[in-house]
């Protein structure tokens, strides 16, 4: 039996609801009239995805639960169309998982074996965060005590008698003011990756263990990682970035996911991410961004916002607009490539 995989820990945020939708058709500006909208409201997102597929963006929002029914409300207002909202939602994030897919692989895998549905999932630079349904918390914090060992606590019990009067931990980050440019550690690239999209029948996302753990040997991190909703109800998208060594690599890929529904392989790209002491679950950071890549006549391919990151995939041949034209909307002291 395999060593358990060391990690720091998982943090929990419960009383959230998840809204999913799905454009029409591919609309260019159909992501920032979302998000222009939410900021508007002044909602906070602890959790938001979107992603472009061969025909539609597919966006997972999630707020307080106290905001669903007045966000679903400004959504159909301002999109003429109708989104899924989900109450009763949770997100657990678990960290570092370093990029690495043996650890995706594993966690996928530990919930498809215990039987635990998720909602959606996205990776930032050091954790992944999955929407999950509130009733089944308890089920998949105990899951994780599988395949993964935690410094801050040895069993689950440890862990549920950790979180008593932390019910509000992820909220004592939110910023209480707005800045005129956003304040950003630093920015990171990885360039010269492939973008890879299938599509699962919905909570069928276990099924794909097996391909992370491939890509694990071959030594590939993932700069990227989301699934989202898509035209057809009754699957998910599942979108990730791996490092591309040219079009007989992508070939393989899409051999790979040969079994599935749609394999589809977009190269090169580039991943790149920002954290910021503000970010957390702050309204406008992400509207922000969608701004100063439209601005910039830069192609968005996908994007997620989770804890206090946010992940974009560009075109190769845009970075250097998107990275300029991210600089004219937010204060970054560095900007450092990953190899």
């Amino acid at each position: 039996m395999p060593t358990p995989e060391k990690l720091g820990g998982f943090k929990v945020l419960k009383n959230v609801a998840r809204i999913s939708l799905v454009s029409p058709r591919e609309i260019r500006d159909f992501p920032s009239r979302v998000f222009c909208s939410i900021a508007d409201e002044k909602i906070n997102l602890p959790y938001a995805t979107c992603v472009l597929d061969d025909r539609a963006w597919g966006l997972n929002i999630v707020v307080e639960s106290g905001d669903a029914e007045r966000a679903a409300a400004v959504l159909e207002a301002t999109l003429d169309i109708k989104s899924t909202v989900q109450s009763g939602s949770a997100i657990l994030s678990l960290f570092p998982h370093k990029k690495n897919p043996e650890i995706t692989a594993a966690l996928f895998e530990a919930f498809s074996r215990e039987g635990v549905p998720t909602e959606a999932t996205a990776n930032s630079p050091s954790a992944i965060s999955v929407v999950l349904d509130e009733k089944v918390l308890e089920k998949a914090s105990s899951a994780l005590f599988g395949p993964f060992r935690f410094s801050a606590y040895r069993t689950p019990s440890d862990w549920k008698l950790a979180q008593k009067g932390k019910e509000q931990l992820y909220k004592e980050v939110v910023a209480s003011y707005q800045e005129k440019r956003p304040k950003v550690y630093g920015l990171e690239y990885q360039d010269r990756q492939a973008f890879l999209q299938v599509k699962l029948e919905r909570y069928g996302i276990g099924s794909f263990g097996h391909s992370f753990k491939r890509f694990a040997r071959l030594g590939l991190n993932l700069a990227f990682l989301i699934t989202s909703p898509c035209l057809e109800g009754e699957k998910e998208a599942i979108s990730f970035c791996l490092p591309d060594s040219g079009e007989p690599f992508c070939k393989a890929m899409e051999s790979e996911s040969a079994s599935l529904s749609d394999p589809h392989c977009l190269s090169p790209v580039a991943a790149f991410s920002m954290n910021g002491p503000h970010f957390g679950d702050r309204y406008g950071i992400v509207s922000e961004l969608l701004m100063a890549l439209e601005a910039g006549h830069v192609d968005l391919l996908g994007l997620s916002c989770t804890i206090a990151s946010i992940t974009g995939v560009v075109p190769s041949s845009q970075l250097t607009r998107a990275i300029a034209s991210i600089r004219e909307r937010f204060d970054i002291p560095s900007i450092i490539e990953r190899t």
